[in-house]
């Protein structure tokens, strides 16, 4: 094997590391050391596009005066000094060409494709329909930047926004059981407790851990079980039984940025919340604009259980929860 594919490597990623068989086999072939290579795949990857991008630019800043043919160990060319004028390869010796259309093969991991038989059952089942509320989180927001830096101290994790809409949804499912429910036939199964699936994304795609009997919980406890069930999911450490008797979901892209999502229903339940990124902008309070913590709230629900009316009340309900409660005491700092 070429000097250039046992280089050690950078730790520009997760997955800077990985080598496919391809990436290897063009390595030698064109003699690059691989540790001068920036990977521009998931996780830092390096991938073939990469190589070929590589030698191309090593061939346009090569001099002009010619040089023996690199044998299978050589070291790839160096620049040329920079008071030298950079010569430009010939078109046909370089592979850009080949590289415009290039596409890298990966496998269809078994997470991927269990993720997308279920989402696509569910689509199939479902009559799926969704709306969506905008609420205020000022005061959320303004407690939690109060309270964070004792929070962590005493906890040891950092107070997010999803321990409040838990709280918040748990209480309006309790209030409209409908949405907490499951059809099963002819029947509609109505759960009168909340077993509360929180979407959680980790390196191999998305895991629903649940978080059981979250409307018996006060804020604090919703928190610590968040955050126990997260750590675990994204270490692989999860129970067979935690991934499973979920009655409603939650699932927050908003640390990525998301405005508003249109979550696809986790099967056998009847709606999903999509909480969004909470961001501060103008809105208009008594007849003046102020600057306020908002955020879009969504559902997506069956319509063979429930109806527009039923779903509007109940997000009405979560909207209320989160604008008008004192979380303060369930904190207790």
């Amino acid at each position: 094997m070429a000097a250039s594919t046992q280089t050690s490597l950078p730790d520009r990623g997760p997955r800077s590391q990985i080598l496919s068989p391809l990436v290897r086999k063009l390595a030698n072939e064109h003699a690059v050391d691989l540790s001068q290579v920036s990977g521009t795949g998931t996780g830092g990857r390096i991938t073939k596009n990469d190589v070929l991008g590589f030698v191309a630019a090593q061939g346009a800043a090569a001099p002009a005066t010619s040089t023996p043919a690199a044998g299978p160990g050589a070291l790839p060319a160096q620049p040329a000094p920079a008071t030298a004028p950079a010569q430009r390869a010939p078109a046909a010796a370089q592979p850009a060409a080949a590289m415009g259309g290039a596409e890298e093969i990966v496998p269809v991991s078994h997470i991927r494709r269990t993720i997308a038989q279920h989402m696509k059952a569910s689509l199939e089942i479902s009559a799926r329909a969704w709306n969506a509320v905008e609420v205020n989180m000022e005061n959320v927001a303004r407690l939690r930047e109060r309270t964070k830096d004792a929070f962590k101290a005493r906890e040891g994790f950092g107070l997010t926004y999803m321990p409040f809409v838990t709280r918040a949804v748990s209480e309006a499912l309790l209030a409209h059981p409908m949405v907490n429910s499951e059809l099963r036939g002819d029947e509609i199964a109505v759960k009168h407790f909340v077993n509360m699936g929180i979407a959680v994304s980790y390196d191999e795609g998305l895991i629903v851990p649940v978080l059981k009997g979250a409307d018996t919980m006060n804020l604090l406890g919703i928190a610590r079980g968040i955050n126990d069930l997260a750590t675990r999911a994204r270490a692989k450490k999860l129970l067979p039984d935690e991934v499973h008797g979920g009655t409603f979901t939650i699932t927050n892209p908003g640390p990525f940025g998301s405005l508003i999502s249109v979550p696809i229903i986790n099967q056998p339940q009847t709606g999903i919340l999509g909480f969004d990124t909470v961001e501060r902008r103008p809105v208009v309070i008594d007849d003046t604009i102020a600057i306020r913590h908002m955020v879009y709230i969504s559902m997506s629900w069956d319509h063979r259980v429930i109806d527009g009316a039923l779903a509007s009340q109940f997000l009405a309900r979560v909207k209320q929860n989160l604008e008008t409660w004192d979380f303060a005491e369930d904190l207790a700092l």
